[in-house]
Formats: structure tokens, C-alpha cells, sequence
């Protein structure tokens, strides 16, 4: 027999030759359901590095279905005339649990480069109307023993 305490499970087992039988702790294969969530995704290395831990750490143990979904990269925005940004904002304010990925504001060279249409602007402004004020924060991480910053650019 078993028995199940959130994400763990306790599975009763027969230690082979001693007749005498243990619990063993494993891990259950039922995901905890995450709650409704705007998901906003960034660009560069940190929609790379958050796809990492979503796939390693997050997917296999929390159901993610409630969350709803944006791509606010460059390429997302332009090709969607802006939409996607509008469409994210009004998810944030409908569900008020918003987890935002750093986005890039695109240079005359980055327009270019990314062949966009246009240089669309910083999405936070849009952000804070739509949201009341919300701010979106952001704040280095220090960690002891690790310099800050460039020695030699």
C-alpha cells in the first residue's frame, strides 16, 4: 500500500531476506496545479536561461496549463503590429499575477539587424497604464565575493 503527501509519496516496501518491511519516500508523478498566470516572455539570454529551468525545474512538477502565454520578443511584436503587447497587458489586468522576462527596447542597429519594421518601444510604459501603476521591478543580484561590472570593456 501507499500513501501520498502533496508532492511526495511513501510507498511500503519488503526489505528482501530480513521479512521485516520500510517506508521509502518517492517522488509523485502528480503535478501540483500552478494558478492563472501571465507569462511574459523576453528576449535573448533570458528567455534562453528561463527555458531552461522551465523545462528542467518547473514542467515536470507543476502543471502550467492556467498560465497564459506572450512573446514579447522584437520578431513577436513587430510581427503582430504591437497586438501582442495589448494582448498581454489585458491578461495581466484580468488575472493580476504577472511573471515578466527582461524585454529589449531595439537600437537603429538592432532594427536592422532583426529586420523589423520599426524601433517599437519599451513595453513597461503600456505596462504601468494598463496595470494601475504597477512597476515592473528589476534589481541586480550581488552575490559575496563576485565583482560587479567590467574591468576592461
Amino acid at each position: 500500500g501507499g500513501r501520498s503527501v502533496g508532492m511526495w509519496s511513501a510507498l511500503r516496501v519488503a526489505i528482501p531476506r530480513t521479512g521485516s518491511q520500510a517506508w521509502i519516500r518517492t517522488f509523485s508523478s502528480k503535478k501540483i496545479q500552478a494558478p492563472p498566470m501571465t507569462y511574459i516572455a523576453g528576449e535573448e539570454m533570458s528567455w534562453y536561461t528561463m527555458k531552461l529551468i522551465c523545462d528542467k525545474w518547473v514542467e515536470p512538477f507543476i502543471d502550467t496549463s492556467a498560465w497564459e502565454h506572450f512573446d514579447l520578443s522584437c520578431n513577436a511584436r513587430d510581427d503582430t503590429q504591437d497586438k501582442v503587447l495589448h494582448d498581454a497587458v489585458a491578461s495581466g489586468a484580468k488575472i493580476g499575477a504577472i511573471f515578466k522576462e527582461p524585454t529589449i527596447t531595439p537600437t537603429a542597429d538592432q532594427v536592422k539587424q532583426f529586420g523589423l519594421k520599426k524601433a517599437w518601444g519599451s513595453p513597461n510604459g503600456a505596462m504601468r497604464r494598463g496595470w494601475q501603476g504597477i512597476t515592473i521591478s528589476r534589481d541586480t543580484i550581488h552575490i559575496p565575493g563576485i565583482k560587479l561590472g567590467f574591468d576592461r570593456p
